[in-house]
């Protein structure tokens, strides 16, 4: 897939991301994150401090475009960012293969690319849902709240990858 048609796919996933953010209210048990997807596209090569002030600045940028509180998805974006290579080196290129650009549904077979988007979507709503929820709800309503928005935001960021797979 060229440059513009990659920043273009980006770009509409982010606008997606704020009309949920807006417009899709599921009550108080599910939060939808896209978020994590769109640290998933960021190209492999890019250094870690890269990542993670695009991240933070991701995040930044939906609350304050969203009625969110200000910092908070900025916060659970960066805390997704910071173990992405470790995560990668871990679930994905445990043979120690060449580095992908941007690991893809189809290079990564579904098995590791679930998990290793599972896994960021997992740290990004645990940091996202600890600081909106920790000290106002009680331990069970936190626990599914966080296993219903990440098994939601991981299949809607699954479909986004076929997508993105199919468009390429």
């Amino acid at each position: 897939m060229s440059r513009s048609r990659s920043i273009l796919f980006f770009v509409m996933v982010f606008l997606i991301q704020l009309a949920i953010s807006n417009f899709l209210n599921l009550g108080p048990w599910i939060t939808i994150s896209l978020i994590p997807f769109l640290i998933l596209q960021i190209p492999l090569q890019r250094t870690p401090h890269v990542v993670m002030l695009s991240a933070f600045g991701l995040g930044l940028l939906l609350d304050w475009l969203s009625a969110g509180v200000l910092g908070l998805n900025a916060f659970a974006a960066l805390m997704a960012a910071a173990p992405r290579r470790l995560l990668y080196r871990l679930i994905i290129n445990g043979e120690r293969k060449d580095v992908l650009w941007i690991p893809l549904l189809r290079d990564t077979g579904l098995p590791k690319y679930l998990n290793y988007l599972l896994s960021l979507t997992a740290i990004y709503l645990a940091a996202f849902i600890l600081l909106d929820c920790v000290s106002v709800r009680p331990f069970g309503f936190i626990l599914v709240k966080f296993v219903a928005s990440t098994l939601v935001s991981s299949l809607l960021g699954l479909l986004l990858a076929y997508a993105f797979q199919r468009r390429s």
